[in-house]
């Protein structure tokens, strides 16, 4: 799409005079307007990186960014970034952390919470023309790239998908879940510097290929991871982006989000393997591209990639470390977590980090919240993967509603029961008042809910283990996979 010339520090982006179809680069006049597109909606999630538009020159020494003569061109111009710090290259030296895609579902959040919203944006109806745009480009490609029983069963999944699936995709525009996105956000795309990542290269050239469902674009980001083999890390990035985001809702339409994103990355890549400028020994590393992606295409519509799901509630006394577990064990396995807190606070109308008034711990708030834990979490199994559910689950008539919960869907269910010192457990609760929090349950409820918990004599040993908080949480995680295999 674009030709990019480095120096030191700056990177120089000029777009090729090609017309796709999908996107058109055929005019100056139309190049000129994408360079201002990009660096406008660059800016969203890269503010310092896009330094502007620039204009290219020609002299009798040929074309120039710097020296006088006649402007032929435009150049979108950007500060350069370190290639070791995108989280393709993180991934291939082993050190893309689930804490770095915790960031970045936490950036993704944000960024979508005060994104454009179109009303007039027809959401089923884009899906509906972009699917059936894929398979109409990719079919030239059969016997090629791929076979014909392989695109046939993939477009007969997704469509039908698509069919049986159009009322939850339109509620995600009634919930405000369909705004204005990146469109792209591919592995080499994401920056990981001092504070938060960065991400660069939107998709300028084509508004209904950057709006849809926030969830559509962010799992673009973890069909890449899953590309590339780092499923449990694909898995928990969505589950993080579900926590930070306080939306489960994108779950049961997730295999195929997914199984688009595949697709339309392997249809680029047969169009860059047969575009005649493209040089021979490229052409044939981006066939290979695209037929390992048709392939995760299809993967996506079996769920043959994911672990067995399984219900595991993290649950004991305020101030026990319940939090801390669940997000560790939700990284390591790659599950979602549903969280109480959080479920809690979007209840009571408060941002994830605002301090709330203690209603939301009475009885009548706490069985609304526990109403919408489990419709959260349900919505998570729908798609067939597993959940975590991190809230206290005082009584054993709670704890007995979340193992039913599995037993209706045929999964295993697992309860963890966390603990620690007395003196740990007040020094942790008295923390809270002193910092940032992400729980309102400080020492003054500690009584209170004492009072009300019921001890854990109702599961067996299967079903229940116990651990020590103040562990080290690998040893912690040790143990728990010791007495159930994950």
């Amino acid at each position: 799409m674009s030709w990019v010339f480095l120096t030191d520090r700056e990177a120089w982006k000029v777009k090729r005079p090609v017309d796709y179809g999908f996107a058109d680069y055929s005019t100056p006049e139309r190049r000129r307007h994408f360079c201002h597109e990009e660096v406008r909606l660059g800016r969203r999630l890269a503010p310092d990186v896009y330094l502007g538009v620039e204009p290219v020159r020609q002299d009798a020494k040929g074309h120039s960014f710097t020296r006088p003569g006649e402007m032929v061109e435009y150049a979108v111009r950007m500060k350069r970034l370190p290639d070791k710090a995108t989280a393709a290259a993180r991934l291939e030296a082993g050190r893309l952390s689930s804490q770095d895609l915790e960031r970045m579902a936490e950036r993704l959040a944000r960024f979508y919470a005060s994104a454009a919203i179109d009303p007039q944006f027809d959401f089923p109806g884009t899906l509906r023309r972009n699917l059936t745009e894929n398979f109409e480009q990719v079919e030239p490609f059969i016997g090629r790239v791929l076979g014909r029983d392989l695109f046939e069963e993939v477009r007969a999944w997704q469509e039908g998908f698509l069919v049986r699936s159009v009322d939850g995709i339109r509620s995600r525009g009634r919930d405000g879940c369909v705004r204005e996105g990146h469109g792209d956000l591919r592995l080499e795309h994401v920056y990981f510097l001092d504070g938060e990542p960065l991400v660069i290269d939107p998709i300028e050239f084509n508004a209904r290929f950057r709006f849809g469902d926030v969830a559509l674009d962010a799992c673009f980001l973890a069909m890449e991871l899953a590309a590339k083999g780092a499923v449990p890390l694909a898995e928990g990035f969505m589950g993080r982006f579900a926590l930070a985001s306080n939306d489960y809702g994108f779950y049961p339409l997730l295999d195929f989000y997914l199984s688009y994103r595949a697709w339309v990355r392997a249809k680029v890549a047969c169009f860059v393997a047969a575009d005649p400028r493209t040089p021979p020994q490229k052409r044939r590393r981006k066939r290979e591209e695209a037929a390992r992606l048709l392939d995760l295409a299809r993967s996506f519509t079996s769920g043959l990639h994911r672990r067995p799901p399984r219900l595991v509630v993290i649950g004991g006394e305020i101030g026990s470390g319940k939090s801390t577990l669940a997000r560790a064990l939700g990284a390591r396995w790659g599950l979602p977590v549903v969280s109480s807190d959080a479920t809690r606070k979007f209840l009571a109308g408060l941002q994830p980090t605002e301090r709330g008034a203690k209603k939301i711990y009475t009885s009548d708030f706490s069985r609304r919240a526990y109403r919408e834990l489990f419709r959260r979490a349900g919505d998570v199994l729908l798609s067939d993967r597993g959940v975590i559910l991190d809230a206290r689950f005082p009584t054993r008539a709670r704890r007995f509603e979340a193992r039913a919960l599995a037993e209706k869907v045929g999964i295993p269910f697992l309860f963890i029961e966390t603990c620690c010192d007395e003196s740990v457990l007040r020094r942790r609760l008295r923390a809270r008042t002193e910092g940032p929090s992400v729980s309102d349950a400080g020492e003054e409820l500690l009584g209170l809910f004492r009072s009300t918990f019921e001890a854990v004599d109702e599961l067996g040993a299967a079903e229940h283990v116990r651990v020590d908080s103040t562990l080290p949480i690998e040893v912690m995680i040790r143990e728990i996979e010791d007495r159930a295999d994950p």
